[in-house]
């Protein structure tokens, strides 16, 4: 299934904080993706990965084709002063083409993708022609040769490579393989994720909230996430912080499942089992990040199975999941293009502050000012627990390791949550 080489090791001050592109570069390297593939309808092949270079077998258009509603002509007889009469000696229409002989100072009447008449190289546009009967038309000079027409392969030529292994199919891609009337494609199976949360004070939605106990949403935003990236997941439930309990869960989401996430337990307190237990069982890298929020991470595997140990803040397991585990399951599944949503820039009307030696990733909302310049302003608090936070934001705003505190007015890198979350 998985094979890790990376060897364990710690990091346990803050002088040894791994900064984030490392981390996730050595990650990264570590993953193979996976070998097994499926035959799927392309109905069926939305968000899966590519196993296979998908060649052209037709040109696309296959045809010479009108790109708008109008009168097919040879260019050559268009007038260059004074306006022209042409016969109109039959139609084509889209799917019905015609098929007659075009002479001089005749015209066929053509829909948009109706297929060029032979002798005809232009298309005149309706609008442009003036009607005097059902069989006449009146046409002007100022048309040039080949006018609204679309050649035969303008879009594909025959045995082009279209699309290539490890391309996620998305809308386009979809109608790309439609459009060349490829019905199956070679995908990736689908993987299959374990996810679990662990801490004596959660509770499930609809359980009692004595005091002390918060209701566990880390399950349900990784299920969302996993979903939207085409895995089947597993839920495991929450697990007190009971090492026994623990160690049984693990074997089990071993067993059967690709991956396994967990949340919350992989720090240094002194009900933080999730370490010792998986260690016990697995091959893992405990690392502190050089990120705020989501510095404790642990990575490795446990049997075949990719392990990943998040965070128990919520804020910290959507970032970590989003710059750390999600390049890696996209690798897995066998894709290509796995860094994260591009970057782009924006000025801030906000300060952000920024610690050195460490990526600050801050919640804000995207817009535009009066002048149409893309602008970004923070959320208002920043702590790792607000969760609601996320649902009001619409970007990251990453101030990298060499960053220093953004104040308003400067530009700063955002990373859009369209395409993300």
């Amino acid at each position: 299934m998985v094979s890790w080489r990376a060897k364990p090791n710690c990091y346990d001050t803050d002088s040894d904080l791994i900064p984030v592109k490392e981390a996730r570069d050595q990650i990264l390297r570590n993953v193979l993706p996976i070998r097994e593939s499926e035959l799927v309808s392309i109905s069926a092949a939305a968000g899966r990965v590519l196993f296979e270079n998908i060649d052209s077998p037709m040109d696309v258009p296959p045809h010479r084709n009108a790109a708008m509603d109008g009168f097919a002509v040879a260019g050559q007889q268009i007038p260059d002063r004074h306006a022209t009469t042409f016969q109109v000696v039959g139609t084509s229409w889209a799917g019905a083409p015609f098929t007659g002989a075009v002479g001089a100072s005749q015209a066929v009447h053509i829909m948009t993708g109706a297929v060029m008449p032979d002798d005809t190289d232009t298309v005149v546009p309706q609008e442009h022609v003036e009607t005097i009967d059902d069989e006449h038309v009146r046409i002007g000079p100022g048309h040039p040769l080949g006018i609204n027409v679309r050649a035969a392969g303008e879009d594909i030529t025959r045995g082009q490579t279209v699309l290539t292994a490890g391309t996620r199919i998305g809308p386009a891609e979809s109608g790309v393989l439609a459009s060349l009337g490829i019905a199956q494609v070679s995908v990736g199976r689908r993987i299959s994720v374990a996810v679990m949360s662990t801490g004596n004070e959660l509770r499930g939605a609809g359980q009692a909230l004595e005091s002390g106990a918060l209701y566990d949403s880390n399950r349900f935003t990784l299920m969302h996430m996993l979903a939207r990236l085409g895995t089947d997941v597993a839920d495991f439930g929450i697990h007190e912080d009971k090492p026994g309990d623990l160690l049984k869960s693990l074997h089990q989401a071993a067993r059967g499942h690709d991956v396994i996430i967990t949340s919350g337990g992989v720090s240094t307190g002194a009900a933080d089992y999730v370490l010792d237990v998986a260690s016990k069982i697995g091959d893992l890298q405990v690392w502190r990040i050089a990120i705020r929020p989501g510095r404790p991470f642990a990575q490795g595997r446990i049997g075949d199975a990719l392990f990943f140990g998040l965070p128990g803040n919520p804020v910290a397991v959507m970032v970590t999941y989003y710059q750390l585990v999600e390049p890696a399951l996209r690798r897995l599944l066998g894709e290509t293009n796995v860094e994260p949503v591009p970057i782009l820039q924006a000025r801030t009307v906000s300060r952000f502050r920024k610690k050195p030696g460490r990526t600050e990733v801050y919640r804000a909302i995207l817009s535009r000012d009066a002048k149409g310049q893309p602008t970004v302003r923070s959320t208002g608090q920043q702590g790792s627990g607000l969760l609601h936070s996320m649902s009001v934001a619409n970007c990251f705003v990453i101030l990298g390791d060499e960053a220093d505190t953004a104040q308003p007015g400067e530009w700063v890198d955002v990373q859009p949550f369209y395409g993300l979350l």
